[in-house]
């Protein structure tokens, strides 16, 4: 079985953090082969780096996932915890889990890739950043509550401006229910021509989050694991997707009903 889920950005005031530690709770006594943490776990954007893993909650959440009882946990990195990626990379070997930009896992036949989901905005919305250019100002973003990233997040700006893409960057950096034009990185996601810009094989199956709306789409072939915030409405908080029998399943979490 596998369980992926995502956005719950851990230094955020809307993080629903008391029911994500219930579900990695619940999360410890299942049988789970992968746990896929699909990025923004961790909000580095909006608190200091090392605030957000010292807060007394955040710790205990860290901690779990350090210890949690599952086969295997995968780390995919989102735009607001970017900065994980390098520190994985400085730390080699000495990490509990893998960390990577993407993720291709088998269950039973069906072939599932995943990714944050902040590549599909880029394509959709934000052009003529390139994908690459984005990451690059995510790693800098997360390090906005310090004076570096305070002069870098800026000097970034000013070469924006220059650039002519001030209006994408503005939007880059407001929550996803905020943002405008949601639909087309749903259009790109579901597209049959996904595959080409992602990187994808054409027989897999897309997992992604980013952008807090939870979907499965007919063809139960796309997947979206919406959030853990309290910004759209009840319904919308608290999901997660499992995979079982190489068939996708999302479901909002409840402890007594999981997995």
């Amino acid at each position: 079985m596998i369980i992926a889920v995502s956005d719950v950005h851990l230094g955020y005031e809307k993080s629903n953090r008391e029911d994500f530690i219930r579900f990695l709770d619940t999360c410890n006594s299942a049988d789970i082969h992968d746990l896929v943490l699909l990025g923004d776990i961790l909000d580095f954007w909006r608190r200091n780096n090392a605030k957000v893993v010292t807060d007394e909650i955040h710790a205990e959440i860290v901690d779990k996932l350090g210890n949690l009882d599952v086969k295997h946990i995968h780390y995919v990195v989102g735009n607001h915890d970017y900065y994980l990626l390098r520190l994985s990379d400085r730390y080699e070997g000495n990490y509990p889990f893998t960390v990577s930009k993407f993720l291709r896992l088998e269950d039973r036949g069906s072939k599932f890739y995943f990714i944050h989901g902040y590549e599909l905005e880029v394509l959709a919305n934000l052009e003529p950043l390139s994908i690459e250019t984005y990451e690059h100002f995510s790693e800098k973003m997360c390090f906005t509550k310090d004076v570096l990233g305070w002069f870098l997040s800026h000097l970034w700006e000013l070469l924006e401006r220059r650039g002519g893409i001030w209006r994408q960057t503005s939007m880059m950096k407001k929550p996803p229910h905020e943002r405008t034009d949601i639909d087309k990185i749903y259009n790109l996601a579901i597209s049959k021509g996904r595959y080409l810009l992602l990187g994808m094989k054409p027989n897999e199956k897309l997992v992604y989050g980013h952008t807090h709306r939870p979907f499965i789409n007919k063809e139960r072939t796309v997947a979206n694991t919406g959030s853990w915030v309290a910004e759209l409405s009840k319904k919308s908080q608290n999901w997660y997707l499992m995979i079982a029998d190489g068939q996708m399943e999302l479901k909002a979490f409840d402890e007594k009903a999981f997995p």
